[in-house]
């Protein structure tokens, strides 16, 4: 029985890592948008002034088309790597593994009963608690891919705006 809570604490602890290892991949995703966000708000003025008092219709209408799509790309690549950093798993008031549910309650509670537990209950609980942290891994893997693919359009639309602005 030793060694299988010993095997599944290496697995709660593996999936933990996927977890942090998601939140450092959303926040180059997260400095990208800002980085680009900030050098077009820079030209902000300008791309308005095209916009207001541009001489071609279809110049203007392309640049809205373009600036629409940039920021509903860049709102949604940023959404979504944000989204990575939000909390997913509310305490049951069940767990003595999940640290949540241990720091609602009272110390000699938490105290009286792991030290009554007996290892089937532990190694229950620490399942249980490698299964939720394996969903928040998957999510936040899912968010921060789907975060770098709408990073993409971000990228490219945001450089030709940079690039429409300079000219």
């Amino acid at each position: 029985m030793e060694e299988r809570l010993t095997s599944h604490y290496e697995s709660l602890s593996r999936v933990i890592r996927f977890t942090r290892t998601a939140d450092r991949k959303a926040a180059p995703v997260l400095a990208l948008q800002v980085a680009l966000l900030g050098a077009l708000a820079t030209r902000f003025d300008r791309l308005l002034s095209t916009i207001v008092d541009g001489s071609c219709d279809a110049e203007r209408v392309t640049l809205i088309i373009v600036l629409g799509a940039f920021i509903v790309s860049l709102f949604t690549a940023f959404g979504l790597a944000a989204a990575v950093y939000v909390p997913r798993n509310p305490r049951t008031g069940k767990s003595y593994v999940f640290f949540e549910d241990i720091a609602a309650m009272e110390y000699t509670e938490f105290e009286t009963a792991a030290r009554n537990m007996s290892s089937d209950v532990i190694e229950r609980q620490l399942l249980d608690q490698i299964h939720r942290v394996s969903r928040v891994a998957s999510i936040k893997m899912k968010r921060v891919r789907w975060a770098i693919w709408s990073s993409v359009p971000a990228v490219a639309l945001g450089l030709i705006l940079l690039g429409w602005s300079s000219v």
